[in-house]
């Protein structure tokens, strides 16, 4: 039996297309290959932020008011306690000036009342010793009149000689009950001092009081520096009227600055304060700044998945301190030692981080357990050996590696 040509050419398609798919599904995938290797890796975290000031505090107006003159402007440094600006105050100085006429007078009054009540006392005292002696005085007059009165029953005087002594103790009882009227007087007028000289007294502290608190207002127009550093932002104009709580400059500690990072969550594991980290700042071109992590947050962004690392970095230079400055940060991580293998090695398999490797011409995937990340670089604490050949998983070749795919191995140019 003939065979047709076109029977024949339909066979030889086929063969040929069956010897080009028996090609392509036999042939060894050809991949590149590494073997781990022991070495310290040291993990680096890399994120972006901006400049900010720990310590930021505003200084503004306690009262309504005015602005009249500014002594401080952007990028100038101050000291605690250095005038910034003045507001209006001429109300208030005019309160200050009559508080402090009542308290004259009232420290006048006092001074004047404090010596009548010295005069009074004094009275009172000579009142006092005058009544003592009049005292005795009409103690004698009675003796004397007793005696004479004893020596006109025996005869021994005349009737005169007795009527002059009952005249003298007479004439000593109207003076003791004068003195004694002097005395209570005497008394009363001291007592009358000394409560005029307790309402001068009160009136002076009262006086005193109003003076301190009129020109604690009068010191609220003066805005003052709180602490040293340098101003960050000016916020209101000579001319400007401002109520209080009104922030008229904000001022900075440049020794506080930091760069508020945030940092992928997977990587910031690694992270702790007080680890050394490189800032640049975006206006410092390539120049490199020592720094520190000074905290990291407790809480991560839910959408972004980023965690907020504060570096602490020195500004050497006050002048360049620009809050909100973009800035780029490297944070050292943790450190290990053990096996080290390309990052772009590792892949995952049903939930499982692993590697392909070699196993007699064979693909074979082995579950590891990853350490250190670094953007190149991996740790394996567990899974692996030196003499493991590990695939490099380039472009597409991890859609091509099962178990059991055959392979053609060769080894990696670049060094781990």
């Amino acid at each position: 039996m003939r065979i047709s040509g076109k029977v024949m050419t339909a066979g030889a398609i086929t063969l040929l297309a069956a010897a080009v798919i028996s090609v392509k599904v036999f042939k060894p995938v050809e991949v590149v290959y590494v073997s781990p290797l022991e070495r310290r890796l040291v993990q680096e975290v890399f994120g972006t932020g901006t400049v900010e000031a720990r310590v930021l505090v505003t200084a503004g107006s306690k009262v309504t008011g005015r602005v009249v003159k500014l002594y401080a402007d952007q990028g100038d440094f101050v000291k605690k306690g250095q005038i910034l600006a003045r507001l209006e105050g001429g109300d208030l100085q005019a309160l200050v000036s009559l508080a402090d006429d009542n308290l004259r007078k009232s420290v006048s009054m006092e001074t004047a009342t404090d010596s009548d009540l010295a005069r009074a006392r004094a009275a009172t005292r000579a009142a006092d010793a005058a009544l003592q002696k009049s005292d005795a005085s009409l103690k004698l007059a009675r003796q004397t009149f007793e005696r004479y009165e004893a020596l006109y029953g025996k005869g021994a005087v005349s009737r005169q000689d007795l009527d002059e002594k009952q005249a003298a103790l007479d004439e000593a009882a109207r003076q003791r009950e004068n003195l004694e009227a002097v005395k209570a007087a005497a008394g009363a007028d001291a007592e009358r001092v000394r409560n005029t000289l307790e309402a001068a007294r009160h009136e002076t502290g009262a006086g005193t009081a109003s003076s301190a608190y009129a020109r604690a207002r009068l010191e609220d127009t003066v805005v003052r520096a709180s602490m040293d550093g340098v101003v960050v932002s000016r916020d209101a104009e000579e001319g400007d009227a401002v109520v209080p709580g009104s922030p008229i400059f904000r001022i900075a500690d440049p020794a506080t600055v930091w760069v508020k990072a945030n940092v992928d969550e997977a990587q910031a594991g690694g992270v702790a304060p007080g680890n050394a980290a490189t800032v640049y700042l975006r206006s410092g071109g390539k120049t490199p700044i020592e720094g520190r992590v000074a905290r990291v947050a407790q809480e991560s962004d839910r959408v972004t998945e980023e965690t907020e690392v504060d570096v602490a970095f020195p500004l050497e230079d006050k002048a360049r301190l620009h809050l909100g400055e973009r800035a780029d940060v490297y944070i050292k991580g943790a450190e290990s030692d053990g096996y080290v293998i390309p990052a772009k090695a590792v892949t995952l398999r049903d939930g499982k981080a692993g590697v392909f490797v070699d196993r007699d011409g064979r693909a074979v995937f082995v579950p590891v357990r990853t350490g250190i990340w670094t953007p190149d670089y991996v740790g394996i604490e567990d899974g692996l050996d030196g003499s493991d050949r590990v695939f490099l998983l380039a472009d597409r070749l991890q859609e091509r590696l099962k178990d059991g795919t055959r392979v053609k191995s060769r080894p990696s140019a670049e060094a781990n």
